[in-house]
């Protein structure tokens, strides 16, 4: 009968602390860091030295890896695009609206960031150095390119559990850019890209 308190009693001093072990990692920002969003925005590409500049309504997806440093701060690797289906042209004062549903004008781009997770409301800011490029297609084929440039990304979002570690929610994303030509041939351009979306985080 001793021996069956004992039991009973070793049992219930280790069941609390199997708990909090099963329970490390639930609802919290640490480790690994994976996060994935779509959504619609716009995109407006302006040359620099010619009043000239394509626009219009985009899609837009990123990707987002990484891990949490300490916790609720992650430092990831960002790719991400937005593309204009249809793009308008904006010459002067005048805009001719795209023509051919199989242009699209695309921006691009990879860099680092960091992330920011303000708990427990799950409200995240994120801000990320990126190499960005510009470029049309045309029927699937590449038809223009710019060279590369450097651009900003910056967001904020808020996110609900749905489970141990996979949080979705909604955000937005500012996207700022500046493309330089190699050669001094007045091809540089400013990018300013703007969208909603839609987040699925795993961390």
């Amino acid at each position: 009968m001793r021996h069956n308190w004992l039991i009973t009693a070793a049992a219930l001093l280790a069941a609390p602390a199997a708990f909090a072990q099963g329970d490390a990692g639930k609802h919290t920002h640490d480790g690994f860091y994976l996060r994935g969003q779509f959504g619609l925005g716009y995109t407006r590409a302006e040359a620099a030295d010619v009043d000239l500049a394509i626009k219009g309504v985009s899609g837009s997806l990123d990707l987002e890896l990484g891990y949490a440093v300490f916790n609720n701060f992650i430092i990831y690797g960002k790719l991400f695009g937005s593309s204009v289906t249809n793009p308008d042209l904006e010459i002067g004062d005048e805009t001719i609206e795209g023509g051919n549903a199989d242009t699209s004008s695309n921006y691009l781009g990879a860099g680092a960031g960091i992330t920011y997770y303000f708990m427990p409301a799950n409200f995240y800011i994120t801000g990320a150095v990126v190499v960005n490029k510009l470029s049309i297609t045309e029927d699937g084929d590449n038809i223009a390119e710019t060279d590369s440039g450097v651009g900003l990304n910056l967001g904020l979002g808020k996110e609900w559990w749905v489970s141990d570690n996979w949080g979705i929610g909604i955000g937005a994303e500012v996207a700022l850019g500046r493309i330089r030509s190699k050669s001094n041939n007045g091809d540089d351009w400013n990018v300013a890209h703007f969208a909603l979306l839609f987040t699925a985080t795993y961390n």
